[in-house]
């Protein structure tokens, strides 16, 4: 079962001991714009990802994903554009 989480303030703010500039370039720049507190309640993300050739397979997985969410009520809705 995959849990549904959103973002928490607390939970997920990094610790006073973390060192952005130990990590590599690409590791850096994801972490600077980092901000729990602005983040606070967006869900977490899931990738799938498959081989190569295989992209009914995960079309066929995401599929499954949502209607399970669906079925908890708990499907991400879309932003409505206009």
């Amino acid at each position: 079962m995959l849990p549904v989480l959103h973002v928490d303030a607390a939970l997920d703010a990094l610790p006073a001991s973390f060192n952005r500039k130990a990590l590599n370039g690409a590791a850096q720049g994801a972490y600077k714009h980092y901000d729990a507190e602005a983040m606070a309640g967006l869900p977490v993300a899931v990738q799938l990802v498959g081989r190569r050739l295989q992209e009914e397979r995960v079309l066929a997985g995401a599929k499954r994903l949502e209607d399970a969410l669906d079925k908890r009520g708990e499907r991400y809705r879309l932003l409505a554009i206009e």
